[in-house]
């Protein structure tokens, strides 16, 4: 026979059991939903040229990195304004994905300036670290492609580092295919990388 004392001891376990479980079913219901509210704030939009400032400090926070860019660190500021007053006022396609009004991501595909390639615009893209793997590059690549197309470009381009799969299946997945390899095209602190060309055309 179980004496009282045991059954006591059982049932404050159980109880405590059970009490653990709900505060981490509550803490992971939490977290989900601060994921999906987080995820929800983001906006993307085109660029405006009041957004220079941030546009800036979020390249800088890529470059800084030395992983996803072949930038290592931002043009002077004034080159960045500009930069992005010509694209606005051109209508080029460039966005950004905006959380809080901080800009934590963008993408712009801007033509060539050579009269024989202007039909040829070229990609470029970023998203802050602590704002990957919620969709962001998607939602920039889908409104920036668009744009491209609607404004007339006949090519689309970009370039990215050989080791970098993740962004060479998303790259894949709207449409670009690889061309072609340059090898050994960078070379950082004695690295060497690869640079795999990838484009994608309406003619």
């Amino acid at each position: 026979m179980v004496s009282s004392n045991t059954l006591t001891s059982l049932l404050k376990r159980t109880l405590f059991k059970i009490l653990c479980l709900r505060v981490i079913t509550f803490e992971i219901v939490i977290l989900n939903y601060r994921a999906v509210k987080r995820k929800m704030s983001i906006t993307v939009r085109q660029i405006e040229i009041k957004d220079a400032e941030g546009f800036y400090n979020a390249l800088s926070s890529v470059a800084a990195e030395k992983e996803y860019i072949l930038t290592l660190e931002p043009p002077p500021f004034e080159s960045t304004q500009t930069f992005i007053k010509t694209n606005v006022e051109n209508n080029h396609a460039q966005y950004i994905a905006e959380s809080n009004e901080t800009i934590v991501g963008w993408a712009d595909i801007i033509p060539f300036t050579r009269r024989s390639m202007t039909h040829v615009g070229s990609l470029g893209i970023g998203v802050i670290s602590e704002f990957r793997g919620q969709g962001i590059g998607q939602r920039l690549l889908e409104k920036t492609i668009e744009h491209a197309w609607l404004q007339g470009l006949k090519r689309l381009e970009l370039e990215v580092f050989s080791d970098n799969e993740i962004a060479m299946n998303l790259y894949k997945k709207y449409g670009y295919q690889v061309e072609g390899i340059k090898r050994y095209a960078r070379c950082l602190n004695g690295d060497y990388q690869d640079i795999v060309v990838m484009a994608q055309y309406r003619i």
